[in-house]
């Protein structure tokens, strides 16, 4: 299946591209495992991720975000999956971008609790603790606290997904 093939509110064949997401991150972590990073695979995961925030966007972007987490990250997201499942980040990958359907659409949504814990495993993978953002989390508006955490959070994965340990914000 090509990622060309994937659109906004995607499923094809049964995949989302959340799920699928997750799935070439797993294998392209087993690639970089056996034969070290390739183009291709950075390639190829480089159209997933963007892939998938293209189901999450629009997302709201705060100046120095990006600074202040790649210098927090420690990991790829291809090296995530001794704290994680393959499954585990197919399930958060969708979840978020359901729950941000939902913040967008206006809807009531009352799954809060499980996002922010999904959202805040995958980011300890990563090496980032969510007390780095408190500034910018510390609203009185769920819905707003929540908008602003899928949007760290999205920044994040695609940081996260071409992210080396020599990578600045400056240099994208």
């Amino acid at each position: 299946m090509s990622v060309d093939s994937l659109s906004r509110t995607s499923d094809v064949l049964g995949i989302k591209i959340g799920e699928a997401t997750a799935h070439i991150l797993a294998a392209a972590s087993i690639v970089e495992a056996i034969e070290g990073e390739t183009e291709e695979v950075k390639e190829t995961v480089r159209r997933y991720v963007d892939a998938w925030i293209a189901e999450v966007v629009p997302i709201k972007y705060f100046p120095g975000l990006a600074e202040l987490i790649s210098s927090r990250l420690k990991r790829k997201l291809t090296e995530v999956f001794d704290e994680i499942s393959e499954d585990e980040l197919g399930e958060t990958l969708e979840v978020v971008a359901e729950f941000k359907k939902g913040l967008d659409n206006g809807e009531i949504l009352y799954n809060y609790d499980e996002v922010e814990v999904r959202i805040e495993r995958v980011m300890r993978a990563l090496g980032i603790d969510l007390n780095a953002f408190s500034h910018l989390l510390e609203v009185s508006y769920l819905n707003e606290k929540f908008s602003r955490l899928i949007s760290i959070f999205t920044v994040t994965i695609g940081i996260a997904s071409v992210w080396d340990k020599t990578w600045t914000a400056e240099s994208q």
